[in-house]
């Protein structure tokens, strides 16, 4: 298991990855040969056969990452698998063709196509099925043992259940505490308690300890723990475990010292000044690539409903500071008559005709370049919210004005980790999540953040 960006990477999901452009790179010169050696017919040189071999894993993979095929924690049936394999492969089919009508130097034609995708199908449907299998069943895991068994124990113990595909195992729970022993049924088996800690260590062949108790009920068994640590386990704090594994900090269990005593949350100088760079030279590319479509947009939205084309809106941004967002207008003009802030909502009968569309597919957003411009917002960073919002969520939730010791961003970490956000128990959830990015925030994690962007704007996910 590697890091990036603070979190926990499975190196099955990259294995997998290159392991399927290996096959669909030996499908094409497989087609290539055959038709080559037994088929009399002699289409291109073996470099260009590796050169749309290329193409073709390009476009395959792409479809496969948009459909999720490489979060291996969450595609586990095989029904699932199967139909996800179906579509990337039509996809390409379509894909490969439009590329051999537009580019026939880059594309592949005649036989060859037919047996290159039946090639790829085939081999891929094949190493699928048998990877799942080693997954399920042979795969090496690294089992963690959980001392607690309380909220935080039983939070944890579900986020590792999801990782069990990927390396981690929960061998079970040891209790500090008798009267929340039977709160993980369900979850893991309990084990014992705290006296037979080292003992069920060995037993099990536990690498990792974690340590997840949200009270010190008669302290920690500090010797136990020092005894397995000095035996060579791993003995870690939960919070810290369950951040690399989730992405995000649970406000509900965290101690008042978490803020203080933690690593993270401190941003250089260099940093600060190489995001804002970045963001402003990002801006001016976008905004002269998307010239067109925002051209197009403004005379479909003038079309569609009377109204400015733009619509303003106050947001709070760093340190509290108010300042007016700029969007395409997507609702009616009347969408907040009654005075009051209001979420949207699914399907909310505010949005217009053309609004419905251009909030799926995210161009809404696109005039906020100007905001990036202006210094609001950066092109990453917590998306910002409304002052009435704010107000309220300040006072539910304690850690909530953290989010304003950095620049508001065009899209987030939690944009691109969860859905559209539009009730005071998902915004909690958000929290979540640019907490994780605040205590986290890098070059690399941008990076990263803006590579999933991409994905959600084609697939038009999470958007209200």
């Amino acid at each position: 298991m590697i890091t990036l960006g603070n979190r926990f990477f499975p190196v099955r999901s990259a294995v997998c990855f290159f392991v399927e452009g290996g096959i669909i790179l030996v499908s094409v010169l497989a087609s290539f040969l055959l038709l080559q050696r037994w088929g009399g017919v002699t289409i291109i040189d073996l470099h260009d056969a590796i050169v749309r071999g290329v193409v073709v894993a390009f476009f395959c993979q792409s479809c496969m990452y948009l459909l999720d095929m490489y979060d291996l924690k969450h595609l586990q049936k095989w029904g699932d698998l199967f139909f996800s394999l179906v579509l990337a492969v039509g996809v390409v089919c379509i894909g490969i063709g439009l590329v051999t009508y537009v580019v026939p130097e880059f594309g592949v034609e005649g036989s060859m196509y037919y047996l290159t995708i039946l090639f790829v199908a085939t081999f891929l449907l094949f190493w699928r099925i048998s990877f799942d299998i080693y997954l399920h069943q042979y795969s090496p895991k690294e089992k963690i043992l959980m001392l607690g068994t309380g909220e935080a124990a039983q939070l944890l113990g579900r986020e590792i259940r999801q990782w069990e595909r990927l390396g981690f195992q929960l061998a079970g729970f040891v209790s500090i505490d008798p009267e929340t022993g039977n709160n993980v049924a369900g979850i893991g088996p309990l084990l014992g308690d705290a006296s037979v800690l080292v003992d069920l260590a060995k037993k099990h062949r536990v690498k990792k300890v974690v340590v997840a108790l949200n009270e010190r009920r008669g302290g920690y068994p500090i010797g136990f723990l020092l005894d397995l640590k000095v035996h060579g386990c791993d003995v870690v704090e939960w919070t810290t475990f369950f951040e690399m594994l989730a992405g995000r900090i649970p406000v509900d269990n965290l101690a008042p010292s978490y803020f203080i005593f933690q690593s993270g949350f401190r941003k250089s100088i260099l940093l600060l000044f190489t995001r804002w760079l970045l963001s402003l030279m990002a801006a001016l590319a976008l905004l002269f690539i998307l010239f067109p479509l925002i051209a197009v947009t403004a005379l479909l939205i003038k079309i569609d409903s009377p109204g400015p084309v733009f619509y303003t809106q106050e947001r709070v941004g760093r340190r509290g500071k108010i300042f007016r967002i700029v969007k395409f207008r997507s609702m009616r003009v009347d969408a907040e008559s009654a005075g009051a802030a209001i979420w949207a909502s699914e399907n909310d009968p505010r949005i217009t005709r053309v609004g419905k569309w251009i909030r799926r597919a995210r161009i809404d957003e696109i005039p906020q370049l100007w905001n990036v411009l202006k210094g609001d917002i950066e092109v990453v960073g917590p998306r910002p919210e409304r002052p009435e919002f704010v107000r309220k969520l300040e006072k539910m939730f304690p850690y909530y004005s953290l989010r304003h010791t950095i620049s508001p961003g065009l899209t987030g970490w939690a944009q691109v980790m969860f859905s559209y956000c539009g009730t005071i128990e998902e915004s909690k959830e958000k929290l979540q999540y640019d907490l994780f990015y605040i205590k986290n925030m890098s070059v690399k994690l941008d990076l990263l953040i803006l590579f999933r962007t991409v994905k959600i704007v084609l697939l038009g996910r999470g958007a209200r």
